[in-house]
């Protein structure tokens, strides 16, 4: 884990520059800002800092789960494999082809062995029980789970590129398999794990069944305009970030007791000193500096000084309130 975390952590500091290089010529030149191939790629310019966020707060969370943080690696992946094509959307000769092939074929093998062990590693014996009569998808997903697949995935990519074969259905390929790993996960989980992954599920879902049209039309006479490919990305990209967002503020990632908590307390003490503030300031602040001849900038220091030690103390004795009302709850309906 400790080796897995240090790969991440490089990852994210190599990403985090990537970002900063691709951002710095996307607006520092008139001709990248104004290439209207970036049009449809809006949704995932603003995803990718997302992404990496998400993945810095979920690997310093995570400590001996290792589907947690396989998929904490994969999303800082992703978002340098984005980086990586942008920029050779800039200039070709920036970023070696091969660079975004391996990284390609590295992200999609990580993303599907998150799913195999997340929330917990699926064995042969679940896969069986999940299909017991489709003896495809049994099989194909009992080879998947073998330890050798870290090393045939990634060929098996690179060999789809190598090939020709289109990036989309490489990309379905992908998605596919780790759905299936997935809802075997799901299916074979406890009520407290399937809680937890229940909204990276069905973000996942959504956004395999987006690509999976996406690809159709792709493949159809049907010319596609630059608006209807926004809106796929749009769609696509809100299914995948709003279901992390949810995974992650469920399934105990941020303390939500915590932030509710200090949302009404800091939000409670807020109203009440921009409401006094602003009628002692207006009322009384004026009449005594005129009749004091003290200059206005040294008593607003000065009310703002007894602002703080007044409220200070109010705002500590809210949050020991909060604190005890959340405690006797929680032994009451332990105790129910």
């Amino acid at each position: 884990m400790k080796l897995l975390k240090g790969i991440n952590y490089l990852a994210i500091t190599v990403a985090i520059v990537l970002i900063i290089i691709f951002f710095v010529n996307l607006f520092g030149n008139p001709l990248y800002s104004n290439d209207g191939r970036f049009f449809t790629r809006i949704p995932y310019l603003i995803s990718i800092p997302l992404l990496v966020i998400f993945s810095t707060i979920i690997s310093v969370k995570t400590h001996q789960q290792k589907g947690v943080m396989l998929f904490a690696l994969f999303l800082t992946l992703i978002s340098m494999v984005w980086l990586i094509l942008f920029l050779r959307l800039m200039n070709t000769e920036w970023i070696p082809f091969y660079w975004l092939l391996i990284a390609n074929a590295l992200t999609g093998t990580i993303y599907i062995k998150a799913l195999q062990s997340f929330p917990r590693q699926i064995s042969k014996q679940d896969i069986i029980s999940v299909f017991p009569k489709n003896k495809i998808a049994s099989g194909y997903i009992s080879w998947a789970i073998m330890d050798y697949t870290w090393l045939i995935f990634p060929i098996l990519l690179l060999g789809f590129s190598l090939l020709n074969i289109n990036e989309r259905l490489s990309d379905l390929f992908v998605l596919l398999t780790g759905l299936l790993c997935m809802y075997i996960n799901y299916k074979k989980s406890s009520t407290i794990e399937k809680n937890k992954i229940l909204w990276l599920f069905w973000g996942l879902i959504s956004f395999t069944f987006l690509a999976i049209i996406q690809t159709i039309l792709y493949y159809s006479s049907t010319e596609i305009s630059l608006t209807v490919r926004l809106l796929f990305n749009v769609f696509m990209m809100f299914a995948f970030i709003l279901s992390l967002v949810m995974s992650l503020f469920f399934s105990n990632t941020f303390d939500t007791g915590i932030l509710i908590r200090r949302t009404i307390a800091d939000g409670f003490i807020f109203i009440i000193i921009v409401l006094i503030y602003n009628t002692v300031e207006h009322y009384f602040l004026h009449w005594l500096s005129h009749e004091l001849k003290i200059s206005d900038v040294i008593l607003t220091s000065l009310l703002s000084g007894i602002f703080v030690l007044t409220f200070s103390p109010l705002h500590h004795k809210i949050m020991n309130y909060l604190e005890k009302k959340v405690k006797n709850n929680h032994v009451e309906h332990t105790e129910i």
